[in-house]
């Protein structure tokens, strides 16, 4: 298929099918509702309120129309005989890129390897890759990983992956290609914001050891990292607590200070991050909310194992699970966020079989902080510390040791110091 064929489709995909998407939900909620009680007064919505949804399901089907009339004018008119099966394929890509980052379409030949993918994950690689309106970036690396140690880094877009281009490559065959077995090599090409031209990186497949939760001293700061959220996250945490930080001798210990460092925290367990944040806060830390319902709820009945001045680090690769916690000590515990915004996405994943054998993976709820607000929008930091905010003697400095050392600085001056300095 040449690359205008490419473009014509993307486009018209990108414009029409997030339409479609909208008919196909509504048409379900719309039969739903069909078997509920009537309007007569006695039950189900009645009104103004009925009318607007029956006006929106026939807005919808509008819609639909137009898409079905400009899949019948490519095949008529196009310059080329399209291939039908390989146009829906992309506008369904299309559709899911377009509801969110983690929403993927996988066609019914290709449901089989993603189901095994998923369940390999990042163990092999330690790189996460997320796509974007067409454009593939990293979102976070796990140190000590087979991509850490090729030299990815968090924020770079990935122009090629296995000599292809990722402007057309689907996410759940790039998922594929870093779940393959173990001695695979792997080859990226990635664009760099500190270099004028792409980088050509690899790398073996191979299991590797995630590193632990971790306590130590960093220029007299307690620095508390945790790397995921698995079931065991929050005893290690609590264990880090208990017997690592009364062996810090710093002045940021005796007053009661620490710093966590949720930088990169990509992916793990929403319920291991509320166990986590549990350890600090007490009262209600937050719900699974699926559009107005809430799901379940999540709240912390004992006393905080710890209490006192928190500073949290975060990134652009700090998302789920690790925005969860990072929201909730934020509210609940009064932390402060220094760093680099974060991704801007906590929400919990479902599958839909299709009658065509595929499979849609899409987010059909958000988890919340304390305030029960879904988790969908990426975090302010209250100190920023980006690649905007640099000054001329910070210009060497790898943003990743200038979000500490500003985080370090930060959590040891006083609060009203801080408050001014921010």
């Amino acid at each position: 298929m040449n690359r205008s064929r490419v473009t014509f489709f993307l486009l018209s995909s990108l414009l029409v099918l997030p339409m479609l998407m909208g008919t196909l939900l509504l048409a379900a909620d719309h039969g739903r509702r069909a078997d509920a009680p009537g309007r007569d007064g006695r039950a189900g919505k009645v009104g103004k309120e009925a009318a607007k949804e029956d006006d929106s399901f026939d807005t919808y089907y509008k819609y639909l129309g137009v898409f079905s009339e400009v899949l019948g004018l490519i095949r008529q008119s196009y310059v080329d005989e399209p291939n039908t099966d390989s146009l829906m394929a992309g506008a369904l890509e299309g559709v899911s890129d377009a509801l969110d980052p983690f929403s993927v379409y996988v066609p019914a030949s290709a449901v089989p390897g993603y189901l095994q993918a998923q369940s390999v994950g990042k163990q092999r690689s330690g790189v996460v890759l997320l796509k974007v309106r067409g454009r593939v970036f990293v979102v976070a690396v796990e140190k000590g990983s087979p991509a850490g140690r090729a030299g990815v880094r968090a924020g770079e877009l990935v122009a090629k992956l296995a000599d292809r281009p990722t402007r057309t490559m689907p996410l759940w065959e790039m998922q594929e290609i870093l779940a393959g077995p173990p001695g695979t090599k792997v080859v990226m090409e990635v664009i760099r914001p500190d270099q004028p031209t792409p980088s050509q990186v690899s790398f073996e497949l191979k299991s590797f050891a995630p590193p632990p939760v971790s306590l130590e001293e960093v220029e007299g700061a307690p620095l508390l990292r945790i790397p995921s959220f698995d079931a065991g996250t929050a005893g290690q945490v609590r264990e880090a607590l208990k017997t690592s930080l009364p062996r810090l001798r710093g002045a940021a210990r005796a007053q009661g200070k620490l710093l966590v460092d949720l930088r990169g925290v990509s992916s793990g367990d929403a319920e291991a991050a509320y166990a986590t944040a549990k350890l600090f806060a007490s009262g209600d830390l937050g719900v699974l909310k699926r559009r107005k319902d809430e799901v379940k709820t999540y709240t912390a009945t004992e006393p905080p194992v710890w209490q006192g001045r928190i500073v949290v680090l975060v990134d652009r690769g700090t998302s789920g699970a690790g925005e969860i916690l990072a929201t909730v000590l934020r509210q609940r515990a009064k932390a402060e966020l220094v760093g680099d915004w974060t991704l801007g996405h906590a929400g919990h994943q479902a599958a839909a079989d299709l009658s065509s054998g595929g499979r849609l993976f899409y987010t059909d709820a958000f988890y919340t902080g304390p305030d029960k607000k879904p988790l969908n929008e990426a975090l302010k930091p209250d100190l920023l510390v980006s690649e905007r905010t640099r000054t001329l003697l910070e210009k060497d400095v790898p943003l990743e040791d200038l979000i500490l050392k500003r985080g370090v600085r930060h959590l040891l001056e006083e609060p009203e110091a801080a408050k001014k300095a921010a």
